[in-house]
């Protein structure tokens, strides 16, 4: 299968969030096909060596990644909130989870061994989103480094920047 016919196969619908195709069959056969057809990594799926072939063959294991990764996304924003960061929040929480993305993507091997002992945890994974705060806030402190802080802070930083001038700006429009 080319490029092309891959592109092309309407079979697999465009999901809401990149990570949703992991859960979708389909898609990780023909992007393993595709990768054996050209006789290497194309840089399909995640970055996870030969552990995410585990991932594979275990769809059990795709749903607990995609409930780690919403639970964390849900903290990070709960953290967040409670640090009263007022309107600059929500572009905080995109920030940071955009770093979480990237994080479950290409983990370090640190990452991935701490994300691998999360997702081994049976116990915390019975509903919709993982409710032991603590566990995740360890994993929140693995995953994202001081330079990932500073570029959520530098972001939410601008945000309440820019909203300041804009009010200054209205202010003596209406003035």
């Amino acid at each position: 299968m080319n490029k092309q016919e891959f592109d092309d196969d309407k079979s697999i619908s465009s999901p809401e969030y990149p990570m949703d195709l992991l859960l979708n069959e389909e898609w990780l056969r023909k992007s393993i096909q595709a990768e054996e057809e050209v006789g290497g990594d194309i840089g399909t799926g995640l970055d996870w060596g030969s552990s995410f072939e585990q991932l594979l063959l275990n769809p059990e294991l795709f749903y607990r990644l995609k409930t780690l990764r919403i639970s964390l996304n849900r903290e990070v924003h709960l953290l967040l909130k409670d640090w009263n960061l007022g309107t600059a929040t929500s572009i905080a929480s995109a920030t940071a989870r955009e770093k979480l993305l990237e994080r479950l993507k290409l983990p370090t091997p640190d990452v991935r061994e701490h994300i691998q002992a999360v997702l081994q945890r049976d116990e915390l994974f019975g509903e919709e989103f993982i409710s032991n705060h603590q566990v995740l806030r360890e994993l929140l402190g693995v995953m994202l480094t001081e330079n990932d802080w500073e570029i959520i802070a530098s972001v939410a930083a601008d945000c309440l920047k820019q909203q300041i001038i804009n009010q200054v700006i209205t202010y003596k429009i209406s003035a």
